[in-house]
């Protein structure tokens, strides 16, 4: 699959490189001035590029905007908060393993225990761009404990709509805001999730 990979790659550059020369030297035959040819030259270098290019540059930026503003771990109600307000409550949970999944792609839960389940909701920016919000929710309230929001563009998953040719555009694919192996508010997150589902026993 690598090599197949890199032979459309090379392909692709080859196309792209004399898109852009044979226009140039077309010019000169034909006597226009360098100014022309230039011309003619980035023309058919646009041609070449943008059908694949053109929304690479907003699709990063929007991400990068999107992770800077709004993405991260906000912890509303800590474990020990919880158990002060709720005394006596976690002794009588129980822990479901495996949870249940519940609800659609874009907005389904798993029930953790009687009184938390885990969140999970999914929303299509521009350009490409997924939100994901993670939460912990008090069943029995529905406050929500924390929120993990997430923003990517690559691949949603195997049951996800295909979007075509945007689908191999892997240049473009940013899984998490957090970068690869410095992924510490995940961490968090699951952390928490694991603390309030295992407040009671095991089923």
């Amino acid at each position: 699959m690598s090599l197949v990979i890199l032979f459309f790659i090379a392909l692709y550059i080859a196309v792209l490189v004399a898109a852009t020369v044979l226009p140039y030297k077309f010019g000169l035959k034909r006597g226009w001035a360098r100014p022309k040819c230039r011309l003619a030259a980035t023309g058919g270098f646009l041609l070449v590029f943008l059908p694949v290019f053109w929304d690479w540059i907003p699709t990063i930026w929007l991400h990068s905007y999107y992770c800077e503003k709004y993405s991260g771990l906000t912890v509303y109600k800590t474990l020990e908060q919880w158990t002060q307000e709720n005394p006596g409550a976690a002794a009588t949970l129980v822990r479901q393993k495996p949870p249940l999944q519940v609800g659609p792609e874009d907005h389904y839960y798993y029930q953790l225990n009687q009184r938390f389940r885990w969140e999970v909701q999914r929303a299509e920016r521009p350009f490409g761009v997924r939100r994901r919000d993670d939460r912990i929710v008090d069943s029995s309230t529905g406050t929500v404990v924390a929120q993990l929001t997430d923003f990517s563009t690559g691949i949603a998953g195997p049951n996800a709509p295909s979007r075509g040719f945007r689908d191999i555009k892997v240049w473009m694919n940013r899984n998490y805001c957090e970068g690869d192996g410095n992924m510490v508010s995940r961490k968090e997150f699951a952390q928490l999730r694991l603390k309030f589902e295992t407040l009671g026993g095991q089923q």
